[in-house]
């Protein structure tokens, strides 16, 4: 298990690595924006996809002209399944590969390697600039999050984080729910117990 303290270093050497990536292209015209409806949903292994899926039904997809699907690599599953769901114009999605940040037993100087690659591409990811970032907690979606904050932070990107957690998270919080709160626009549980143990969150019963 990675500690947290060891996560704030990846994201400190992450943040140099993005603000430098985004102040190389601070001096490009960059085309003007006509909408600002970009969504971006994080998929993920183990249950992840599935109970996001279930939760995006009650959402018009449609409103976001512009759709992006984040799966990390190996995860042919998730891709799968989102490929389904997606029946309109292919010009209004896209699916985006991400490399995973950590794989089952790796080492830690081969786990801060995968991390900072992973970190890497996560970076270019946002270079989309999406409007809303929605997420129900993938591994992945610590890197991707943190990252969007900290150039939220430097006035970089204005993206809104909703983070929904897990239905199987009935008395606590998991741990990227535990590490993204404090960072999130909107956090949302599915058991009034978790709402009334953290402060902020939202409740609106079962969305699965």
């Amino acid at each position: 298990m990675i500690s947290f303290g060891y996560l704030v270093i990846i994201f400190l050497v992450l943040a140099s690595a993005s603000l430098m990536r985004f102040r190389s292209i601070s001096s490009q015209s960059r085309p003007v924006r006509k909408d600002h409806s970009h969504l971006m949903i994080l998929l993920g292994s183990g249950g992840h996809t599935g109970e996001m899926l279930r939760m995006i039904d009650s959402i018009d997809l449609s409103k976001f002209s512009n759709r992006t699907w984040v799966y990390t690599s190996g995860d042919a599953m998730s891709i799968e399944k989102a490929r389904v769901y997606e029946k309109g114009d292919s010009r209004s999605y896209q699916f985006v590969e991400v490399p995973r940040a950590r794989k089952v037993g790796e080492g830690l100087l081969s786990t801060m390697k995968s991390s900072f690659i992973s970190g890497w591409a996560c970076v270019n990811l946002l270079l989309m600039a999406p409007d809303l970032i929605l997420t129900n907690g993938p591994g992945t979606a610590v890197i991707i999050c943190g990252i969007a904050y900290i150039l939220k932070f430097f006035g970089i990107l204005t993206t809104r984080i909703v983070y929904i957690e897990s239905l199987a998270r009935v008395e606590d919080l998991s741990l990227s729910g535990k590490l993204l709160r404090p960072i999130c626009n909107r956090f949302i549980v599915q058991w009034p117990q978790l709402a009334a143990k953290y402060p902020g969150s939202e409740y609106f019963g079962i969305m699965v």
